[in-house]
């Protein structure tokens, strides 16, 4: 391996920490594919998998409406909320797109798109009152060794009381902790004052003529305590501060050299660990899958 070239900063986007402690190696490949390749290392490329264009589309939607609802305190006609959905779908899966079992193929992504979002305006957007919405804040982590700056875009950050939101999309709805008590300490560092926290997700559903006519189902709100999801994502950050020092400077307790993949634990129990989803699978900066490969 080569010397690790060690920048002044490393940004840290919020929305990797609700995934780092599922993998932090491939955490690594999101965070640092530069180092990780300038250490020797030859990564694969990932191609963007159409749950997460379905979820960009529908989050650009919701700042439409947010955006219009911040400036008027009216919503805009849902048409103008799809139609941004639709033409950000578009362009999303224009270079390529990995389709799955819950959407097949694009006239079903559309379809999925426009319920979505309109169950994002029937459910959501009536209840919040907008005061910064898409808007991206940085702040550095002072108890940082590595020169980290948290940088991250909250969907809406709420009027009184003070609330973070976020929207989720997805077939299943998974735990964001950290992501959110991330954009929480983003607020605070602005002089936000943040008194709760909370996720609005809504599943993307395969339409099969079975489903068709049926309603999409409706949004799910969680609200989260404050000071649990700041403690995540501190936790989390400290715990990418420690990986980052390791595989920069080394651990001769541990007998870990600087640019060694050890630096970030590997989890090949994850559901993520599949060349579909991660650029060190079955490279030399992970094996590990290898463990597992065949077992029941």
């Amino acid at each position: 391996m080569n010397a690790v070239t060690i920048p002044e900063i490393t940004f840290v986007r919020a929305s990797a920490t609700s995934d780092w402690p599922d993998c932090a190696r491939r955490g690594a490949t999101k965070l640092i594919p530069r180092e990780i390749e300038a250490a020797g290392y030859v990564l694969n490329k990932t191609q963007n998998g159409i749950g997460a264009a379905i979820g960009t589309s529908v989050h650009k939607a919701g700042s439409v409406m947010l955006d219009e609802k911040a400036k008027t305190g009216e919503l805009p006609p849902v048409d103008v909320a799809t139609d941004a959905a639709i033409e950000t779908m578009r362009e999303e899966i224009a270079p390529g797109v990995l389709w799955d079992k819950t959407t097949v193929d694009i006239t079903e992504a559309e379809a999925q798109v426009l319920r979505m979002t309109r169950v994002f305006r029937r459910d959501v957007a009536p209840t919040i009152q907008p005061l910064i919405v898409e808007e991206r804040l940085e702040a550095t982590v002072p108890f940082a060794t590595q020169g980290i700056v948290l940088t991250g875009q909250a969907d809406v950050i709420a009027r009184e009381p003070g609330k973070v939101h976020d929207l989720k999309t997805g077939a299943r709805i998974r735990s964001h902790n950290p992501q959110i008590g991330c954009y929480s300490l983003l607020a605070r560092s602005t002089g936000i004052d943040v008194q709760t926290a909370g996720i609005d997700f809504i599943q993307r559903v395969h339409i099969t003529p079975k489903t068709k006519t049926q309603v999409q189902p409706p949004a799910i709100h969680q609200t989260h305590d404050i000071g649990k999801v700041e403690t995540a994502a501190v936790n989390v950050l400290k715990h990418i501060d420690a990986s980052l020092k390791t595989f920069r400077e080394g651990d001769a307790e541990r007998g870990v050299l600087p640019g060694d993949p050890w630096a970030f634990i590997a989890n090949p129990s994850s559901m993520l660990c599949s060349p579909k989803y991660c650029p060190a699978f079955n490279t030399d900066f992970c094996h590990e899958h290898a463990a597992v490969d065949g077992d029941e």
